[in-house]
């Protein structure tokens, strides 16, 4: 389960708006202790930018 409070004000005020949106997030650290050491900062900001270049792309070659 992700939780993420921003993004809930974020598809609240876009709902309200009547705004299209998305919302793609990338994870670093489990809930736990708080270990920024164990975060995998590198790894979820690559991950994030690999989905994005795929989602973009989806979005626009559409045939």
């Amino acid at each position: 389960m992700l939780e993420s409070m921003e993004g809930a004000a974020f598809h609240y005020v876009c709902l309200q708006e009547d705004i299209p949106f998305v919302q793609l997030r990338a994870v670093s650290n489990f809930i736990g202790e708080r270990d920024k050491s164990k975060w995998l900062i590198k790894e979820a900001i690559e991950n994030l930018n690999r989905e994005l270049i795929i989602l973009i792309n989806n979005m626009f070659n559409k045939e």
